[in-house]
């Protein structure tokens, strides 16, 4: 039997279908207390600082794919799933980088601004944590 290799999508691809993701998650901080002129400053700067990380973000992706299973129900904030990368592997990395990294991976999600809510295996992340 022969398999169709998927293609993941790349983090421009990612961050084009996801116009609010920047390095800080989804949209900017504190983003009523901005104007609207501030806000798109601020996201603008914080998208360019995300797609300057690709490489954090692919090595990220590689990662969970690896050691985390999907789960169907998005329970998991990126948030949490932020500071156990970052213990497993010792390495900083953003918000904005682990919701790309998770939706490079093809985790299900759902927005939780400024967060993300991945389907992930509590079980494998308790494992790494």
């Amino acid at each position: 039997m022969a398999y169709r290799q998927i293609t993941p999508p790349t983090l421009a691809e990612v961050m084009q279908q996801h116009p609010q993701l920047g390095s800080f998650g989804i949209g900017v901080f504190n983003a009523s207390r901005k104007t609207a002129g501030q806000r798109q400053a601020e996201l603008a700067a914080d998208r360019a600082k995300l797609a300057g990380r690709e490489a954090i973000v692919m090595e990220t992706a590689a990662w969970l794919w690896e050691n985390i299973t999907s789960t169907g129900t998005p329970t998991v904030s990126s948030y949490t799933v932020l500071h156990v990368v970052e213990r497993a592997t010792g390495r900083y990395v953003s918000n904005g980088d682990v919701i790309a990294a998770a939706l490079i991976a093809g985790y299900s999600f759902e927005y939780d601004q400024p967060n993300v809510l991945f389907g992930m295996s509590d079980r494998d992340l308790a494992e790494m944590n």
